[in-house]
Formats: C-alpha cells, structure tokens, sequence
C-alpha cells in the first residue's frame, strides 16, 4: 500500500515508515476525500464552479496526491476566470503522475494562447489596483480598473461581483444586475453573485427589503467597504499567476534559441565562404566542419518541432476529453476539428471518432441556434460564418435543412446564384418532407428562371 501522505511504501504494520501516519486514519482521509470529490464533479457538470472549487479543495486537503481532483478543480478555476490558481493545480498534480496525465495538455493548451493568459495576467493586476483605489477612496479609478479587467477577462467572476457589489452601493440597479447576470452565466451557483441578486429582486420598499432579506440599502456603502478589507488580504492571485505565467511563457523560447544559433552559425559560413574565395584556405576545414554542424542543427530542430507538433495534437485530445466530460461539447468538437488524425495510434484513432460521434451534434445545433439568431437579426455575415460550421459539423440532424435554406438566402441576396442554387437543391434532393421544402424549389426555380 502507498501512503497518502508521504508516498512511500506501508507495510503489514499500518504505519508508515517514513512519516509516521495511520493507515486506518489514511483510509478514513481518502473516503471522506473521495466524497468531496464526488460532489465536485456534480458541481462542476451542473456548472456551479463555485462548489466545485470549495468541494475540490476539501477533497485534496483530505488527499493532496489526489491528481485527478487537482485537474478537475484546475479546469473549475479556468472556467471562473483565474488561470495562474489553473496552472498551480496542473503542475502539481503533473508532479504526482508524471505519466498518462491530462494535466500535461492542458498546460500545454494554455501555453499555446500565451496573449490570452498574458491577457488574464493583466486582469488580476487591474484587480489589485482597483481593491487598493477603492481602499484609498478613489472609487471612480478603481471602477475604471475593473471594467478593464472584465474586458480582459470576460469570465472573471470575481471582479464581476465586485462591480456588482458597487453598484448596489449606489443603487444603479441596471448595472448592478448586469454584472450579476454575467457572473452568474459563467458561475451557475456563485454565493456571492446570488446573494447580490437576491438584494436586487427582493421588491418592496426599503422598509419590507430590510426586513425580507436583512439588508438595508442606506447602509449599503458601509457593507461595500467591508467587502473591501478581506479582499485585500486573500485574493492574492497576482503573486501566483505572474510566477506561474514567467515559466510558462518562457518555454516557447527553446525552439526560438535553436533558430538562433542557426541563424549565427549561417552567418558564420558565409563570412568563412569569403575568406575562402578570396584565398585564405587556412579557415577551409572549419568552415566545412561549421556547415556539417549547421546541417545537424537543422535536422535536429526539425525532429524538435515534428515531436512539439505531435505532443500539440496530443494535447488538444486529452484537452477534448476534458471538455467532453465537463459538458462543454461545441469546445470539444472544435479541438477535434483540428487534429490530424493520421499522427494518432489505431486505438486514439478509435476514441477521436467517438468523441467526434459525441461532440459534433452538440456543435453543429450551437452554431445552428447561434446563425439563425443573427439572420433574424440582420447580421447575414455573422450568420454565414456560423451556419457553414454548422453544415460543417452537422450530417442529418433535424435542423440541417434550415441550415442549408438559410445559406441559400444569404448567397442569393449576395448575388451568388450558383452557391444559392446548390444550397436550395440540397434541400430538396435530400430533404424531401422538410417543412422549407416548397420554398427551397420556389426559390431554386426562380433562379433558374434568371
């Protein structure tokens, strides 16, 4: 048996012989950790990222070489916006198990969109400074870092309800339930955005508001600066994404040294070539031995970047599974889209087309929905670019004749006839009892009556 605790080796004694612990209280730790982590992965499927992050970290306080939990609670901290608390969860648990751990392409993941984090990174500075502007009475500074910050990071919850805890303060209800609303859409269950939601709805005068939900809005300035001080004190994410962020985004610069050298070492043939021509034979041998080492060089980089590529496609599949697991099917069916599914094993191959299976429905009634929308809206671009990764993901799904009649109607306003024309008979060679059949050959005949 392994301890928990320490990782080594327990033997018929119960007791660990490097740190001392109890194999009963080890098993107790791991049940009680266990259920934690069963009501994490509930959370999280619901979408209440919130309790999965307070159930996740019960669960490795319990188990801290719980590795599947440190995953799961990493991607519940990306979802809510704070990546730098993602990458710590990651690496440890990259630690724990070296080998066959999604942790790695998840890293790898984040790595590839260096701006984004980078982005995120500037979102939780543009945090701490309006927490220290609010502190020193410049309330109208640090709203203006905010508002930055949530344009850096849309999915930062935090600033979110800060904002909204602000605007209560000052009764801007509009706002304040905007800030609620998009904290809520990314945090189904967040305490705090809830609870701000529940002031913002109780009705009433203030008198019956004060006495149905406790809070009186006179002395909401008085609450918002209480809000204030433990902030100061526990958000101390800057600290952690700024490291974390330094080492990842240092990894890319391998490749860019290689380049580099290759670049010096070019360089350093042409000058000896010169020399040559011009007679000094002395530097001959060198120069044959710097081109034999350029030419190594480049081979050995080339191997360097076909192995990154294959550990990027990798990634991007386990990446595609976490998504798949957490309900997040559109996001999955895009990294999937991408891979190139020749690099992959028989067995890889087989787990792609099943993800894909899963996945692309789901992807194709988004993208659906989301172009139907802006048709009727009157965005035909926006449209267009979303029902062709419809029609892209899509194969028989109910909907794909709307989509199809839909991309007939935006490429005959844009005077494209003969893509219109094959959209329309798509409609009709193939979707014989569909309720836009008529209009799909009334339309096609009138073009081809142009």
């Amino acid at each position: 048996m392994i301890c928990q605790n320490c990782g080594s080796e327990i033997g018929q004694s119960g007791i660990c012989p490097a740190c001392g612990s109890d194999v009963r209280l080890l098993n107790m730790a791991r049940n009680a950790s266990l259920r934690q982590y069963n009501k994490g992965v509930t959370a999280a499927k619901e979408g209440d990222y919130s309790g999965a992050i307070e159930a996740l970290n019960r669960c490795i306080l319990f188990d801290k070489r719980n590795a599947v939990a440190r995953n799961l609670l990493g991607i519940a901290y990306y979802q809510v916006g704070m990546p730098g608390n993602a990458l710590e969860q990651w690496i440890i648990s990259s630690s724990i198990q070296a080998e066959n751990n999604p942790a790695a392409g998840y890293i790898n993941a984040l790595q590839r969109h260096a701006r984004t984090l980078e982005k995120q990174d500037d979102a939780v500075v543009m945090y701490h400074k309006a927490l220290e502007l609010f502190q020193s009475g410049s309330e109208d500074l640090a709203v203006i870092q905010l508002k930055k910050a949530v344009d850096f990071s849309p999915n930062f919850v935090t600033a979110h309800n800060l904002l909204a805890a602000y605007y209560l303060s000052r009764k801007e209800k509009s706002k304040a339930r905007f800030h609620i609303n998009k904290a809520l859409r990314v945090d189904k269950a967040n305490p705090k955005a809830l609870e701000y939601l529940a002031i913002l709805t109780s009705g009433g005068s203030e008198k019956e508001s004060k006495s149905k939900t406790g809070y009186d809005e006179s002395a909401a300035r008085k609450d918002f600066s209480r809000i204030i001080r433990p902030e100061l004190v526990t958000f101390v994410l800057g600290v952690v994404v700024t490291a974390i962020l330094t080492f990842f985004l240092a990894l890319p610069a391998v490749t860019e040294m290689q380049e580099s050298t290759i670049r010096d070492l070019e360089q350093q043939v042409a000058t000896l070539t010169e020399e040559n021509e011009n007679g000094t034979s002395k530097f001959a041998l060198e120069y044959q031995e710097l081109e034999a080492e350029n030419e190594q060089l480049k081979t050995e980089n080339e191997a360097y970047r076909q192995s990154e590529a294959n550990r990027e496609q990798a990634g991007k599949l386990q990446l595609a599974q976490a998504y798949a697991v957490s309900d997040q099917q559109a996001e999955a069916a895009k990294l999937l889209h991408d891979l190139d599914v020749e690099k992959f094993s028989e067995e890889d191959q087989a787990l792609i087309a099943q993800l894909k299976e899963q996945t692309y429905t789901f992807a194709a009634a988004e993208y659906y929905e989301s172009g139907n929308g802006k048709f009727s809206a009157g965005d035909t671009a926006g449209a267009e670019a979303d029902l062709l990764l419809a029609l892209e993901y899509g194969q028989k799904e109910d909907f794909m004749d709307n989509v199809l009649y839909l991309l007939g109607q935006i490429y005959e306003e844009k005077g494209d006839y003969a893509q219109a024309k094959e959209y329309y008979g798509r409609v009709v060679n193939e979707f014989a009892g569909s309720d836009v059949f008529s209009q799909a050959e009334e339309r096609m005949n009138a073009i081809l009556s142009l």
